[in-house]
């Protein structure tokens, strides 16, 4: 993947369409663009909570139509595959920043 830099609100505005196309309740960046010190050759580092409705290759197809998205490499981790009490777990908790969150009234069966 070529290097490539682009603002946060950026990385919003391309993501929030695809998001909203799948299971996914909430969106965290962290690492260095959430931190504010992204260089031209930083990946996109997102945190997503699927509740475990987003497996396999539906995970595989996401990650895919993000980096052809931001045209950026980006390490996608998912809540279900990361042990809650983590190192990386703490970063994201304690450095993230909720980039999206689906709306309060969407139903749990979706």
């Amino acid at each position: 993947m070529t290097s490539n830099f682009i603002s946060v609100e950026t990385i919003m505005e391309k993501i929030t369409p695809i998001f909203e196309k799948y299971p996914i309740n909430k969106a965290i960046l962290f690492g260095s663009y959430a931190k504010g010190d992204a260089t031209i050759n930083s990946d996109v580092d997102l945190y997503i909570d699927t509740n475990g409705k987003l497996r396999g290759l539906d995970f595989v197809g996401l990650l895919e139509i993000l980096v052809n998205t931001l045209e950026m490499d980006i390490d996608l981790i998912d809540k279900s595959h990361i042990e809650q009490d983590s190192l990386i777990m703490q970063e994201i908790e304690n450095g993230g920043m909720v980039i999206y969150e689906k709306s309060k009234d969407y139903s749990k069966d979706n």
